[in-house]
């Protein structure tokens, strides 16, 4: 294992020492591109100052004139020529750079895992030193052997909710809502979520790209979160039906480690938003892992599938996900 870190951690650095190169690269030919765009326009106007700056663009002049000859010409395009070069290079190791960050953060996540790992494994050898064959002792061999995405002994609940609202028409011919019409729906119905969820005490609470979020400090709290969660918005969509409005949810259970994640993870549930799994509570294998190992439960994650859970649409990053059966009833949430 602590081979396998060093080889990931000489990964970051060769990745990191990348990235910072081809960042360069994305500046130096955004700014070059820049340059010879705006003297190109002044060149157009004959400025007699600008031979002072030959300098600058005599190896890319030299090379475009291979190929491009503007004697005869009534315009000389050379340097809008390379100012379009440069832009597209400047693009180009822009996309470099977007493939490259999210594999430094994937690999330093590996790096934290397995150094969670390995903090897990001399715990648990401590314990079956001072008490050997104990309950509390297996229970953390099962912990260890099952599972090595665990974020941490006492890990946070996040929930993520966006409602999807729409006109209950009482005539066939009455208008749809506007987008305006219902942006304004959505931030009632966000509100009134929000008054009705204060008894729960978050420990942090917010907007993440409009969605509203909540995180819990407990991840034990989940059974009695998803028991009061449930008819709470059911009240609400009672409530907003007097109104004409027909209101719907997608929502995401998931966890994290602690608040250095929260940002990436709610990335994450806010792609899975996306796939608009109307009325249906999807929970994360993160959140499934460590509900798993739960002493009692009330619920059951059921697969749905895997997922494509990655923004870039170069990047293929496949997921599965849950839906969480009550055990009881035997029906989605």
């Amino acid at each position: 294992m602590a081979t396998r870190k060093n080889n990931i951690s000489k990964q970051i650095q060769l990745l990191a020492q990348i990235l910072i190169s081809v960042k360069f690269l994305r500046f130096f030919f955004f700014f070059y591109s820049f340059l010879s765009f705006i003297f190109w326009f002044l060149n157009c106007f004959e400025v007699d100052w600008l031979y002072l700056f030959n300098w600058l663009f005599v190896f890319p002049y030299q090379l475009i004139n291979t190929f491009y000859k503007p004697e005869g010409m009534s315009a000389d395009f050379t340097l809008a020529i390379i100012g379009g070069i440069s832009l597209f290079l400047g693009f180009f190791f822009d996309f470099i750079s977007n493939i490259i960050a999210p594999k430094i953060v994937d690999l330093k996540e590996k790096e934290e895992k397995i150094k969670q790992a390995r903090q897990m494994q001399r715990k648990r050898t401590r314990k079956k030193t001072v008490v050997p064959g104990s309950v509390q002792t297996e229970q953390n061999d099962i912990l260890n052997e099952n599972n090595t995405d665990l974020p941490q002994e006492n890990p946070k609940l996040l929930f993520i909710i966006t409602p999807h609202i729409n006109k209950i028409k009482k005539n066939e011919d009455d208008l749809e809502f506007t987008f305006q019409d219902i942006e304004l729906w959505k931030q009632r119905v966000n509100k009134k979520l929000l008054e009705n969820v204060n008894y729960s005490k978050p420990l942090q609470k917010g907007y993440y790209r409009k969605n509203l979020f909540l995180m819990y400090k407990d991840f034990n709290y989940v059974d009695d979160f998803i028991y009061y969660i449930k008819p709470t918005l059911e009240s609400i969509v009672i409530e907003f039906k007097k109104y004409g409005v027909a209101v719907s949810y997608c929502y995401v259970l998931s966890t994290i480690s602690d608040t250095m994640t929260l940002e990436k993870e709610l990335d994450c549930m806010d792609t899975v938003l996306s796939l608009n799994f109307i009325n249906d509570l999807v929970v994360t294998n993160r959140f499934k892992i460590i509900y798993d190992n739960k002493p009692t439960r009330q619920y059951t994650p059921i697969i749905k599938g895997e997922y494509n859970l990655s923004k870039n649409l170069t990047v293929t990053n496949r997921q599965p996900l849950f839906s969480l059966t009550s055990k009881e009833k035997e029906h989605k949430l």
